[in-house]
């Protein structure tokens, strides 16, 4: 793993590092058919070497150090219970050995075709948390996009592994910036990041300076500045319609830690196989920046400490206000994990209880967005699934700013959760109906054209063989009045 010297314990610029961890779980989605799992138990891998095999919409994961294939098996995703994922576990063999890689020097000899395929075979997504194929999303943005954005903003307090990262990996960065410009063909860059990152700004302008294409964008440090949507209504004022994404109204939106995942793809040939995370704890437990791999076990960041885990510990997956409980330290390190929360219960807290709405309207001041928590909230509990999508439901980025400051303590955004998932199942039962219908009158039409064909030929069929035996009964009464003749004409020539 890299590292950097640690100045202080305080300092957020540096990055720490862990050794090896003795295992390593990696979980892909169940819903990807076991014919693409590539290797088998007991197999040998070496770091970088596809675990699964890629198709047009997922891309490859891959192995995240050499070792061996120790099982493979379903798992219960711990943070939806309904979800089934494939747990492949590598032992370390701890010598760290690469595939070939294939690095290259000049990415513009290059078209953008070939680049974004190595980019997919890299399996590179969204690092900031949204996970989406970075390939595709390059793919719908060539031609089509004119300002490339960099997102250098913390989606929440208390993160600092993007800060970190552009403190001592800014040249890689607008690097990868640049590659992206000359595969999408972007002549603009504006790299945002917040006010109070005073150290990593006046790094950005240090390099920035004699690039005209690029420029820096100071916004205020307010949640959740991170989400594209608020973005981009910040630094342009304008809004992405319903419905649409950033590229539909010409703005290209990367995670600085996916910009530098790319230009490690590119440039050095190297797959994803680790992200930095930034890991919240405590005096007694781990804190700062590492430089993880993909598929350590949450529960080898809680060993490596010299004090024993209390019995009250929490692990979160994310920051203060996204983050997502989990039960199971079992659970690994995701491509969209930026952060590790862990926190202790001093005292036993009292049960929070769900009061009734008031109408207070102090949600629909916070959130950022624009929406009516409000509103939305009676809808989805009282099931009116068209009105809270007529009320834009499925733009909230469920950011619980809301919750924060609702005095009734209503769990807003699990209802607005739930919600969504309602609303996609029906558009996909409507989408499916619409097949079904489409295929069915399809099918009629297909019948009744066969079935005119058929009539059609059997019509044609009886009028051959009705005036077949017409002209031949024809024909045999011709011949039969030859004959007759015939015979006449001899009867005459005998006289």
């Amino acid at each position: 793993m890299k590292c950097l010297s640690e100045k202080n314990k305080f300092d957020n610029y540096l990055f720490k590092t862990l050794p090896l961890s003795d295992k390593f779980l990696v979980f892909i989605d169940g819903n990807i058919c076991n014919k693409k799992i590539c290797v088998k138990i007991n197999q040998k891998v070496l770091r970088g070497q596809p675990l699964i095999l890629d198709d047009q919409i997922n891309v490859p994961i891959h192995a995240p150090t050499s070792g061996q294939i120790e099982e493979i098996s379903f798992y219960t995703d711990p943070l939806d219970p309904h979800k089934k994922n494939i747990k492949i576990v590598i032992l370390s063999d701890y010598l760290d050995q690469w595939i070939r890689l294939q690095p290259i020097k000049n990415y513009k000899k290059y078209n953008s075709k070939e680049l974004i395929q190595i980019i997919h075979k890299s399996g590179i997504v969204g690092l900031g948390g949204g996970q989406f194929s970075s390939a595709k999303k390059l793919m719908l943005s060539v031609n089509k996009v004119h300002t490339l954005i960099v997102n250098a903003v913390e989606s929440e307090p208390y993160i600092t592994s993007d800060n970190c990262l552009i403190n001592n990996y800014i040249d890689e960065i607008l690097k990868g910036c640049e590659i992206i410009s000359w595969i999408s063909n972007i002549k603009k860059v504006l790299i945002a990041i917040q006010e109070d990152k005073i150290e990593a700004i006046s790094k950005i302008y240090k390099y920035i300076e004699n690039r005209l294409s690029f420029k820096i964008c100071i916004i205020k440090n307010k949640y959740p500045g991170g989400s594209s949507k608020v973005l981009i209504k910040s630094l342009t004022g304008k809004e992405i319609p319903h419905g649409k994404h950033s590229i539909d109204i010409g703005y290209l939106v990367f995670n600085v830690a996916t910009i530098y995942a790319i230009k490690r793809a590119i440039l050095n040939g190297e797959p994803l196989t680790e992200r930095i995370i930034t890991i919240l704890g405590s005096k007694h437990f781990l804190s700062g920046n590492f430089w993880t791999r993909i598929g350590t076990p949450i529960k080898y960041f809680l060993n490596n400490q010299k004090y024993k885990i209390p019995l009250d510990t929490t692990v979160y997956l994310g920051g203060p206000f996204m983050g997502k409980k989990v039960n199971d330290l079992n659970y690994s390190i995701l491509k969209n994990t930026n952060c590790i929360s862990i926190q202790f219960k001093k005292k036993q807290n009292k049960s929070i209880i769900e009061q009734g709405c008031i109408r207070c309207g102090y949600c629909s001041t916070v959130c950022p967005v624009n929406l009516l928590p409000q509103q939305l909230y009676l809808y989805s509990k009282n099931g009116h699934h068209e009105k809270s999508k007529r009320y834009d439901i499925l733009d909230c980025i469920e950011c619980k700013a809301c919750e924060k400051v609702c005095p009734s303590s209503i769990p807003l955004v699990n209802y607005f959760k739930m919600e969504k998932n309602i609303i996609k199942n029906i558009e996909l039962e409507n989408h499916l109906k619409k097949i079904s219908f489409f295929r069915f009158k399809k099918r009629e039409a297909r019948l009744l054209n066969t079935q005119r064909f058929v009539n059609k030929f059997n019509k044609n069929s009886i009028e051959r063989i009705i005036s077949k035996y017409e002209k031949s009964d024809d024909i045999k009464k011709n011949i039969r009045k030859k004959q007759v003749q015939d015979a006449i004409e001899r009867m005459k020539n005998k006289k």
